[in-house]
């Protein structure tokens, strides 16, 4: 409940914020400024709400969390956005994979970007279940046990991956979510790369740092369902930060268009 709250509280905002300053000659500052200040102010008290719940995280973790949180905030509907119109006024961005302009195309690239998160996230979260298994005295005595492939699971699956490949379908995805996804990326590091940039990674080393926390209270408290339970908590706010960013932008577009160029 309280996760839906946040995110429905988050899209107001970016619904409401770009008609709060008015302007012919494009968004100022001061749009980028306030949905993410306005951002981060909802994730702390987000984390606040967890905190009292008691769900054994603890303070330094919840600390830490609304820490990296916070900069995914400001680089998804702050710096990120703020960049991507300050790169359209120094060139017109190409029109000739999908426009600009449309909800499908921001659609596209916040599924690609999305992807690149979870994956780090996701390789974060493994990597410390691994070492809560080692260090866990109950993983001792049921060890895991390994996947075993039979022959005909093996020919199945070969002969669902020639057919993947023959088919061109990988090209879809290549296409109409990577192509632009890679722009995207090239227009906002092309401006505030730097800022970006740093913040990024002082986000993922906050991560980094919460799920050791995480991982030591789930090794002295027994509960091995608390690192999963703080790894779905993390992962809703990633998608929902990124929800928000299609719907801020999307209320951008629709009040100053991007401009744009078809090549011949």
């Amino acid at each position: 409940m309280a996760l839906a709250l946040f995110g429905l509280a988050g899209s107001v905002v970016m619904v409401t914020v770009p008609r709060l300053f008015p302007g012919p000659g494009g968004p100022g500052f001061a749009i980028f400024l306030v949905a993410g200040v306005t951002v981060i102010v909802l994730t702390a008290g987000l984390f606040g709400y967890v905190y009292r719940l008691g769900m054994g995280f603890g303070s330094t973790v919840l600390v830490l969390a609304a820490g990296y949180n916070a900069l995914i905030a400001a680089v998804k509907l702050g710096l990120a956005p703020a960049a991507l119109y300050q790169a359209n006024r120094e060139e017109a961005f190409e029109a000739s994979i999908s426009d600009p302009n449309s909800l499908w195309f921001f659609l596209g690239i916040g599924s690609g970007v999305l992807l690149l998160y979870l994956l780090v996230f996701g390789v974060m979260y493994r990597i410390f279940r691994r070492r809560f298994r080692r260090r866990s005295l109950t993983s001792e005595a049921s060890p895991e046990q390994g996947v075993r492939w039979s022959g005909k699971t093996i020919v199945i699956g070969i002969v669902a991956c020639v057919v993947f490949v023959a088919s061109f379908v990988w090209l879809l995805p290549l296409v109409y979510i990577g192509l632009p996804t890679l722009s995207y990326l090239a227009y906002i590091f092309s401006t505030f790369g730097a800022a970006i940039l740093l913040a990024l990674i002082l986000a993922a080393f906050l991560a980094y740092r919460t799920f050791e926390e995480v991982e030591k209270r789930a090794v002295r408290m027994g509960d091995a369902t608390l690192l999963a339970s703080f790894f779905w908590l993390g992962l809703a706010l990633i998608v929902l930060y990124h929800v928000m960013w299609v719907v801020f932008l999307f209320t951008l577009v629709s009040l100053w268009p991007f401009r744009t160029y078809t090549p011949k």
